[in-house]
């Protein structure tokens, strides 16, 4: 071999590895854009990639009516759910409705503290803030998701209810909702970390911040229907013009009914129940109170409408 011929080939073999190099290089480059490219088109919002453009008065979110009032902690004659609120938040329930009370001297609940119970401490109580703890695991735990929480009957005023919010480090993730702000989208709200929010009965004189009120944002309609054939579609609390739509399906005969359930929470049952109330407001419902939920059909129609009618 003379000389040109051994540098030659040193030459083409150094430009072969070069242009190994570079196809390598620029292949990680473009599998990097590729996977950020991926990992953006497929971020989920409340359960999937297509409700991320929802507007948040554009939604239907499942929910428990007495989120807390659940055996074996509460007694069978109060208990409106069989699962906890973890297990509720897990099963796909984005609509947590409370009860809060503040409570001094109590024989059942001896600690003065605010706690959630349902008609009558002795048939059970929680603390409220042991519920809150519940929800704010589960918002670490799951980044991607906007909870709603109702509280209706209650004693306690705004700033105990922020109090309570901020010990169990859940303020942050309060959405802030200015008079003249638009709704913004799930997306928005997931982007945004101010992904809780909370409507409460409570008056707020110095417009303080994280807690809007109930019947200033919502309607609804009766809530005491004591057999399938009861359910109303008049409105009963706030205004057909509010931005949200809360409609109550269960029913109540002195006592929850779970044996009523299979039969109450079905498909055409609360379909017939949607139908009838589009027909009489026009709207679809953004909550659905239900009772013994994993009876039934009440979160796969909440996702069937977030797909067909909200987009």
């Amino acid at each position: 071999m003379n000389l040109f011929s051994r540098y030659s080939g040193n030459f083409l073999q150094a430009v072969k590895h070069w242009f190994l190099f570079v196809i390598l290089f620029f292949s990680v480059i473009s599998g990097g854009c590729r996977e950020e490219i991926i990992l953006e088109s497929s971020q989920s919002c409340n359960g999937s990639p297509d409700f991320c453009n929802h507007i948040y008065t554009q939604h239907t979110y499942a929910g428990t009516h007495n989120s807390f009032a659940y055996e074996p902690e509460f007694h069978n004659l109060v208990a409106n759910q069989k699962r906890n609120i973890s297990q509720q938040l897990q099963d796909g329930i984005r609509c947590l409705n409370l009860d809060v009370w503040w409570l001094t001297g109590d024989a059942y609940c001896v600690d003065s503290a605010i706690y959630v119970y349902h008609n009558f401490p002795g048939f059970g109580c929680l603390f409220f803030t042991d519920i809150l703890l519940e929800v704010k695991q589960f918002m670490d735990n799951q980044p991607n998701e906007v909870i709603t929480i109702t509280i209706e009957d209650t004693n306690t005023n705004i700033n105990q209810l922020l109090d309570a919010f901020s010990f169990t480090q859940l303020s942050d993730y309060l959405f802030i909702k200015q008079s003249n702000q638009s709704w913004p989208t799930l997306k928005e709200m997931i982007d945004s970390k101010r992904r809780l929010v909370v409507f409460a009965n409570v008056s707020n004189p110095n417009n303080l911040p994280g807690i809007l009120s109930n019947w200033n944002h919502m309607f609804d309609n009766p809530y005491s229907a004591q057999s399938r054939y009861d359910f109303s579609c008049s409105v009963n609390r706030g205004n057909i013009d509010h931005d949200l739509y809360l409609l109550n399906h269960f029913i109540t005969v002195i006592n929850p009914r779970y044996d009523s359930a299979v039969i109450v929470n079905s498909k055409a049952s609360l379909l017939q129940h949607i139908d009838d109330c589009k027909m009489s407001t026009g709207r679809y419902p953004n909550f659905i109170y239900n009772d013994f939920y994993e009876t039934g059909d009440m979160i796969s129609i909440a996702d069937s409408l977030n797909r067909n009618v909200w987009q």
